[in-house]
């Protein structure tokens, strides 16, 4: 659902001579021709009636609709008497039947090129949009925010990009400045850089998700998807399928055996483990062996029960002895 201001000031105010009414008309209208067979787009615009009316549905979501689009915006806002009660007609977008009936994913785009404002001005409502953004997360609704031209209230669409988680990577919260280039919305300035920002949202509306659901309505549901995955043991991939992430490919930890490997991949290679090595081995080297290496013990030769050691050995030496003491005396 696009959210359109259709305030006054989109007539009044011109961006190299053309209005930036028109520009936001050809842009949707550029858009349309790439996704409205991929995705469902509806019009509301805002205000409506007039003055400060919250806004309301002009078309409903439905896929093939730029025309219907199209010729809803033929209807140009009149050039004094619109406000913008932005905060008030996201509210009535979080609760318009069209979207809150619609299975899959649900967005709304806000394009706004002023303030929270109505006669007599309330500065106290001026960060009310970030109240309908958390309407909209409850509805189940991902609000995407678009500022155009240099006279938006950048500190409030940056708060409410942040509350509709989806504020760009590495951006300023706390900016209040609609020319930063770090901005947490769609700061767009003319009508290439609004294009940019619609194709940018509107292919990641558009695009597939793991959901059990047909998103950009080829016939197929959740086809091609891959993300990576991983283990203790390394890297892999997963595959989407019914909308759950199964199947990882990454190396999986093992018990422990003695082969010189990390198998449980716990950093540890052929740890203490006494269900490695029958008997009384222990693991060595990636081997089973005796204990402390000792092989002669363990094969029967001299084995110290029935031959008590150094026996044999002593008597050697004292007749060693004998014989060279004799010969000495000599």
């Amino acid at each position: 659902m696009v959210v359109l201001d259709k305030s006054s000031s989109m007539v009044t105010g011109t961006i190299n001579g053309t209005t930036k009414w028109q520009i936001a008309s050809d842009g949707l209208g550029h858009v349309l021709d790439t996704y409205q067979t991929k995705a469902e787009f509806g019009l509301m615009t805002f205000p409506q009636p007039n003055q400060c009316g919250p806004g309301a549905l002009d078309v409903a979501p439905a896929l093939n609709n730029k025309s219907a689009i199209l010729g809803a915006l033929g209807d140009a806002p009149p050039s004094s008497g619109n406000y913008t009660p932005m905060s008030q007609s996201l509210e009535v977008a979080a609760q318009e039947p069209s979207m809150a009936g619609s299975p899959g994913p649900r967005h709304v785009v806000l394009i706004t090129d002023g303030w929270q404002y109505c006669v007599p001005y309330d500065p106290a409502t001026r960060f009310d949009g970030i109240d309908a953004i958390s309407k909209l997360n409850t509805a189940g609704i991902t609000t995407w925010i678009v500022g155009f031209g240099a006279e938006v209230d950048a500190e409030a669409l940056n708060k409410m990009a942040v509350a509709a988680n989806t504020a760009k990577a590495n951006c300023n919260p706390a900016s209040t400045d609609a020319a930063a280039t770090n901005n947490c919305y769609f700061q767009v300035d003319n009508a290439q850089e609004l294009l940019a920002a619609l194709n940018t949202i509107a292919g990641s509306v558009s695009a597939e998700v793991c959901d059990g659901l047909d998103n950009d309505c080829d016939g197929k549901v959740d086809e091609d998807l891959t993300r990576a995955c991983s283990t203790a043991c390394g890297a892999g991939s997963e595959t989407c399928h019914a909308g759950t992430w199964e199947g990882c490919d990454a190396p999986q930890p093992t018990a422990e055996v003695c082969d010189g490997d990390d198998n449980d991949c716990d950093g540890e290679v052929d740890e203490d483990d006494s269900g490695m090595c029958s008997g009384e081995e222990v693991c060595l080297d990636g081997t089973c062996q005796p204990p402390n290496g000792d092989t002669g013990l363990q094969s029967g030769c001299c084995d110290a029960s029935s031959n008590p050691p150094g026996a044999g050995t002593f008597a050697m030496i004292g007749l060693l002895g004998a014989v060279l003491l004799r010969r000495r005396r000599r």
